[in-house]
Order: C-alpha cells, then structure tokens, then sequence
C-alpha cells in the first residue's frame, strides 16, 4: 500500500507543469551537489560546512511543495515556472561562490583593530539589546499579548505577525509598522553578527540568545527573503 501511494504520489508531480521545466531539474542537481559538499565539509570539521543549513532551507521552500501539491502549478504560465527555478539556480550558483569572499572580507574587518575602538562590542550590544527589548514588546503587543503566536507565528502567511500589515492600516501608520519591520529584521541581523565579537562568554550569550528567540518569528512569518536577511550575517560571521 505504501509503495502504491508513493508512486501516485511521483505520478502526480511528473503530470504536472513543474515537473516539465528543465530549470527545476537543473537547480536540483546544483543543490544536491552543494547539499553534499556540506556534508563533506561537516564531517571534516569545516566551518564552511554550516551553510548546508541555507541548502535546507532552500529545499524546504522551493522542492517540496511542488511534490505536495503539484495541481496549484498547472495555474502558472511555464515561463513563470521556468524564470522561478532559474532564480533559485543563480542564487545557489550565486551564494556558493560570492559567500567565501564575504567571509574573507568580514575577518579582514575583525582582524583590522575593531575591538580596540572606545565604542566596544558590549557597548554596541547593550544599545541593540534595548532597541530589539523595545520592538519586541511592541510585537507583542500588536498580537494582543500572545508571546508564544509572536515567536512562533505558525500561520503567519494567512495569520497575524507582530509587523504585519492589514488592508485597514492607513499609509501613516502602515508605512511605520513596515519601517519597525525592517528595523527589527535588521536588530536581529546585527545580533547574530555580535555574537562573535563579544569578549566574555556571559555577552555572547546574551547575543545568542536575543538572536534565537527571534528566529522563528522570521521563520514562520512566511517571507522567504526576511528570514535570509536575518540568518545570512550569522551564517558569514561564523
């Protein structure tokens, strides 16, 4: 009975519009590729081997619903289809080969005397500390004191996020709830970068933490480019 359902299950995706643009199939074989040299350099104890946390993420996003519900992409035009997947193709090409010299740049600015600035790495960490306590209370707020649907907005595409909009906001009031959005994904970027300039492990926990807390929000909230933003300087950081 199982082998019956996953072959209904195969024969569903290849009926449909997906399954016909060479893109998909190319964007495939690039992510297994780069999926596996994570791997490789996990195993080898590589720190470079952390992007395979990108790799998934990408996978989750892009490769799976297609085989969950390949019916909603028979509505799509093939050249949306096709211009879709080779996006995702030059992002993976993009990030393998830009990513190695953001990295280089990145410990060339740490190895360049930053940490013996009067302005230190706690200092800035104790202003971000505030300004991201301040933007989450509000969030919080805005989801009408529920923490937990705040951290984890489970239906955040159809439901209600700490920052998103409604049809009934005006421009004024829209357009600062969009600005403390960005802000707040930005604070969340800028503490997973902090986290490997604190001098003292207490600091760098503190970082850490503030960083974890907010990442499923950015998660679940559903916009695929918010979640990069907030996760990538970590990633590069690292």
């Amino acid at each position: 009975m199982t082998i019956l359902s996953t072959f209904s299950f195969f024969e569903d995706f290849f009926q449909s519009r997906a399954s016909h643009e060479l893109t998909f199939y190319l964007a495939t074989v690039v992510l297994v590729v780069l999926t596996a040299e994570s791997c490789i350099r996990l195993l080898n104890r590589d720190s470079f081997g952390i992007t395979i946390g990108v790799y998934v993420t990408v996978f989750a996003w892009y490769f799976v619903d297609p085989f969950l519900n390949p019916e909603q992409y028979d509505y799509l035009p093939s050249s949306s289809l096709g211009q879709s997947y080779g996006q995702v193709l030059l992002f993976l090409i993009g990030f393998r080969v830009f990513t190695p010299v953001a990295i280089r740049w990145i410990l060339g600015r740490r190895s360049s005397g930053v940490l013996d600035m009067p302005l230190t790495p706690e200092r800035i960490l104790i202003a971000v500390a505030a300004l991201w306590l301040l933007l989450f209370v509000i969030g919080i707020a805005r989801m009408g004191g529920d923490v937990m649907g705040a951290v984890f907005p489970l239906d955040g595409r159809a439901g209600p996020t700490m920052w998103g909009r409604s049809g009934m906001e005006s421009s004024g009031s829209g357009f600062l709830i969009s600005f403390a959005g960005y802000v707040f994904n930005a604070i969340t970027a800028f503490l997973g970068v902090l986290v490997f300039f604190q001098r003292s492990t207490a600091w760098r926990l503190l970082a850490g933490a503030m960083f974890a807390i907010t990442l499923p929000y950015f998660f679940f909230a559903g916009a695929r480019s918010h979640f990069l933003a907030a996760v990538m300087p970590f990633m590069l950081s690292g």
